[in-house]
């Protein structure tokens, strides 16, 4: 099993895709939805909270999409680092926030341009 998770990890880095079954069967039916939909955007592709809301047909649960979005137990393999705040991804240096930066340079997104005029007010990563 860890020799299929390091393939599946090395193949999600390197593509944006991955085949590894994940076992979401401990979330509302809400939020499989959401990672359902996470799932399929493509990589190199972004949208905000608002747009996958709108997708899942509910377009006034923004804020109910981003909080099953902070709730996703895989991050290499549910990318939600490609769903965004409308407001902008914040300078934020947390373990998550470093992480989806990696992943959105990786996939070819230029930070600066999606930051906007959003900075992280949570202590432990302001960068101010």
């Amino acid at each position: 099993m860890t020799h299929l998770l390091i393939k599946e990890t090395l193949n999600f880095l390197g593509t944006g895709n991955h085949n590894m079954p994940l076992d979401l069967s401990d979330f509302t039916p809400f939020q499989q939805n959401v990672f359902d939909v996470v799932g399929s955007i493509k990589s190199g592709s972004i949208c905000t909270y608002k747009e996958l809301a709108k997708m899942l047909g509910k377009p006034g649960a923004a804020q109910a999409v981003g909080s099953a979005v902070s709730k996703n137990p895989v991050s290499y393999f549910l990318p939600t680092h490609r769903v965004l705040p409308q407001k902008g991804i914040g300078i934020c240096k947390s373990g998550a926030g470093f992480l989806r930066e990696k992943l959105l340079v990786q996939e070819g997104h230029d930070l600066a341009r999606l930051r906007g005029n959003y900075v992280c007010s949570r202590k432990k990563c302001c960068q101010e």
